[in-house]
């Protein structure tokens, strides 16, 4: 396999993988979140669990959430390495789910981790976590969706002949 090859494979994987993950957020946000985000804040910690949100935590997000991050770092490193007309959808692309990976790792996993033990919290505390965290749940999507716009963009610009990576230096 040659690199514009592995470069092509490595771009739908990414487009892939992002669709997915930006396909179950959206569910998430639409089905799931309203169950557990409109129950008085003593409540929160076993909403959580009726509501799926802690078990999707556990067995679907830890599966899909490491590779779209390491998908999205390495479309970074060949899209900078490389030319043509995708480029710079490609390497917008990434980029934004590098920001949207970090936003989520530093932000929404610890706030849900803190969330599930919401009986012990102070219930003041959980009210204004569950607030920010919703509002900021939809900034989060409208990010992922730019992302996954952008690696659909750049899948559709045909690179033939024009894809040249450049060498490392």
């Amino acid at each position: 396999m040659n690199k514009h090859q592995a470069g092509e494979v490595l771009l739908w994987l990414f487009v892939i993988w992002v669709g997915i993950q930006f396909g179950a957020g959206l569910y998430e946000k639409q089905i799931v979140v309203p169950q557990w985000s409109n129950v008085p804040p003593e409540e929160v910690g076993d909403a959580l669990s009726r509501s799926g949100q802690e078990s999707s935590a556990l067995k679907f997000w830890a599966f899909v959430s490491p590779p779209v991050a390491l998908l999205a770092l390495a479309n970074a490193v060949v899209a900078w390495r490389t030319t043509g007309r995708r480029r710079k959808w490609w390497l917008a692309a990434s980029i934004i789910m590098v920001i949207y990976r970090i936003f989520t790792y530093t932000y929404f996993v610890p706030k849900m981790i803190w969330l599930w033990q919401a009986e012990t919290l102070p219930a003041s505390e959980v009210e204004s976590t569950v607030f920010w965290w919703v509002r900021l749940n939809y900034v989060r999507m409208i990010i992922g969706a730019c992302g996954w716009l952008a690696a659909l963009k750049a899948l559709s610009l045909s690179n033939c002949g024009e894809n040249k990576f450049e060498t490392a230096t």
